[in-house]
């Protein structure tokens, strides 16, 4: 049987390495029939105590077949060998995420953060209307690009560790070690090890921590150490917006809707993430963004790099990422 590489190399040709890490590799390729230009992620030979991590990289892949949307980054094929690499290929995105979209530029305009914000809530609405939940939105896995008429599109990315819910969701891998971002986790995937069960909404806290970021270029919780994180979702109201926002940028209705999507308890935040959408759409109409601010925070498609694979959600050693 053909190494993955071999199988990759006889439908593409190999472009270049966008990116590399400690579990995979990423690398733009061309399809030698198509010429239509795409990403492959290749796993690396397993290593012991990495299965998990095999496991997760499965599961994108026969999520992302199942799972058809414009807000969602596309699997287009997959390789598998005797050795257990396995690599995916994808479409290719030319944009930017958006922790690299704050690190460039801080916080966009009310008009586009409220576009980018609306178009996540498809990708994740999309997700939990087949009974989803994605476990790990953040900056890192939503990338802004164009779509073909050159106007602002939203991507959601990475889809390694979404759960079909069940009854035993957790925000735990079977080995109980805990998966996600911990400045982006809900304060239920921290009770999961205490019998709490996740749904939908755990998602929409998440959600809210990236919208509160993308308002302010702040985070609503404040640490040094993964511990002292986890104690502010847990305990700690997030940082109040006259600390992050003295200005009053951001309007009352947007505060109070950031604020619900931070409530501790589940059951006091939106019920989905329609109900958010609906909330925005209204801000939608009173704020816009301009062509130049679009083409400032996207660059020409040369200097933009495709970003298909985030770090693994947890390091080597089995710590949270924060």
């Amino acid at each position: 049987m053909a190494t993955v590489l071999e199988q990759v190399q006889e439908k593409y040709e190999l472009l270049g390495k966008i990116k590399e890490g400690g579990m995979g590799a990423i690398y733009k390729v061309r399809h030698k029939l198509l010429g239509e230009e795409r990403v492959v992620k290749i796993m690396r030979p397993q290593l012991e105590g990495d299965q998990e991590f095999a496991v997760r990289f499965v599961r994108e892949a026969q999520t992302l077949i199942r799972v058809r949307h414009p807000n969602i980054a596309q699997l287009y094929d997959f390789f598998a060998d005797e050795a257990g690499n396995a690599a995916m290929v994808m479409e290719y995105i030319p944009g930017i995420d958006l922790r690299e979209l704050l690190r460039r530029h801080g916080p966009p305009s009310l008009g586009l953060a409220v576009e980018v914000a609306f178009q996540s809530l498809e990708a994740i609405g999309f997700l939990h209307r087949r009974n989803m939940v994605h476990r790990d939105i953040s900056p890192d896995n939503l990338m802004l690009c164009r779509d073909a008429d050159g106007k602002p599109l939203v991507k959601l990315i990475d889809l390694g560790i979404v759960k079909v819910l069940e009854a035993e969701a957790t925000g735990l891998t079977s080995t109980g070690m805990f998966i996600g971002k911990v400045r982006y986790a809900s304060p239920e995937q921290f009770k999961s090890a205490e019998g709490a069960k996740l749904d939908q909404r755990s998602d929409l806290y998440s959600f809210g921590v990236v919208l509160y970021e993308l308002l302010t270029g702040r985070l609503p919780v404040v640490g040094d150490t993964a511990s002292a994180l986890i104690a502010a979702h847990l305990y700690h109201p997030p940082l109040g917006f006259d600390v992050t926002d003295p200005q009053g940028r951001v309007p009352s209705d947007l505060r109070d809707l950031v604020l619900k999507l931070l409530a501790k308890e589940p059951s006091d935040r939106p019920a989905n993430a329609e109900a958010v959408q609906e909330l925005l759409r209204q801000l939608k109409s009173r704020y816009r963004f301009s062509p130049e601010e679009l083409e400032k925070v996207l660059p020409p498609q040369e200097e933009l790099q495709a970003t298909a694979l985030t770090a693994p959600p947890t390091t080597p050693s089995g710590q949270p990422r924060t």
